[in-house]
């Protein structure tokens, strides 16, 4: 039984998509007899100490993870279903000697992968890094890409991010992230939608764009009365909301289908996304898409194909679609219907075959 480790910087309390995505393969690792553990760091991350912000952060992340303890996060996360066999360990730091001992170690953020180079008693061919986003928010441009430069085995997770790793000289295996059909269902078809109803996620960081998704959406409000938004996310906003834009905090599973369901559309507004799984899960359940040209958004909105496509922080382009889809009811489940086929591609089924594969190259390792 191969024994795995993914090494996490910190714990998320709220639900977090990249936290999802490892615990997603975690489970399904579980499944097929592997031996999983998720360890937690709650001290400074690689580094922090270099900068007067990066002690802060490394302040409250330990500050944050001593109230998840207290709460008992560390041992079962309280918004996702984390199978009981996998083993959850907080340490103070992501230093080897404090690591369970593993067969392979999966270093999951820019942070890490800095403690899992330095990990002396692990074959080069069992390190592994898995790439969800730039995380140029973590550290400098320049220490970033020098992480890419690591003796460690890069995974991508879109093609995006395989071109930034391929332009430091180095390679990436690119693995999409798969989407939860079971969790995630069309139930109301596209033209029995009320189409003045748009869904949105919200998110207090800044390059989630929800700031500009607002203005946007205020200018519909402007030409279209009749206009409701969902809005959904793990954090309260910090904005005062119109009467009209409804606010759902970490929304049951049920609620969530429900958001997506009677959205006629989705509005997706980062600057920047390693993947965007709300864009696919509105998809999965028939909402047209209006939404950004970041990398993560490109795996799966194709302009006019599959979605409408606008550039990165403009607000007039995003009132401007979302209006043509509300007057255009039959572009808007045109694209409703090809999004929700186009996504299905995307299985976690395909993903965990891919990621077994990588593994299945790795040393065997004796103790």
């Amino acid at each position: 039984m191969k024994r795995v480790s993914f090494l996490l910087p910190t714990m998320a309390g709220v639900p977090v998509g990249g936290v999802k995505v490892v615990y997603e393969y975690a489970n399904r690792l579980v499944q097929d007899g592997y031996c999983v553990a998720i360890v937690y760091s709650i001290g400074p991350s690689f580094g922090s100490a270099s900068s007067v912000r990066g002690g802060l952060l490394a302040g409250r992340n330990l500050l944050r993870s001593l109230y998840h303890i207290f709460r008992g996060w560390h041992r079962r996360c309280p918004w996702f279903d984390l199978d009981e066999r996998i083993q959850c360990h907080a340490v103070w730091d992501l230093t080897e000697g404090r690591v369970p001992s593993s067969d392979i170690y999966v270093a999951t953020a820019a942070t890490t992968a800095a403690f899992l180079r330095d990990y002396v008693r692990v074959p080069p061919a069992n390190k592994f890094y898995f790439i969800q986003n730039y995380e140029n928010w973590s550290m400098s441009e320049a220490e970033l890409l020098e992480t890419y430069r690591y003796p460690l085995r890069k995974i991508v997770i879109g093609n995006w991010l395989k071109k930034m790793v391929e332009r430091t000289g180095e390679s990436a295996v690119q693995i999409p992230n798969g989407f939860d059909f079971s969790y995630f269902k069309r139930v109301v078809p596209a033209h029995d939608r009320n189409p003045y109803r748009v869904a949105m996620l919200y998110h207090p960081a800044a390059y989630k764009g929800c700031k500009v998704g607002f203005k946007a959406l205020a200018r519909v409000r402007e030409r279209i009365p009749q206009l409701e938004v969902d809005l959904f996310g793990g954090a309260n906003p910090k904005e005062k909301l119109p009467e009209w834009i409804h606010f759902h905090r970490t929304p049951s599973r049920e609620l969530h289908n429900r958001i997506y369901n009677e959205a006629a559309i989705f509005l997706g507004t980062s600057f920047q996304e390693g993947w965007g799984l709300p864009v696919g899960e509105a998809m999965i359940c028939g909402a047209a898409v209006v939404c950004t040209d970041n990398g993560g958004y490109a795996e799966m909105a194709k302009d006019r194909q599959t979605a409408l496509v606008v550039p990165v922080g403009d607000a007039e382009a995003m009132a401007e679609k979302i209006v043509e889809l509300m007057q255009d009811n039959d572009l808007r489940v045109r694209l409703a219907d090809a999004g929700h086929d186009y996504i299905r591609q995307f299985t976690w089924e395909r993903s965990i075959r891919l990621l077994e594969q990588e593994f299945s190259t790795a040393q065997d390792v004796v103790d």
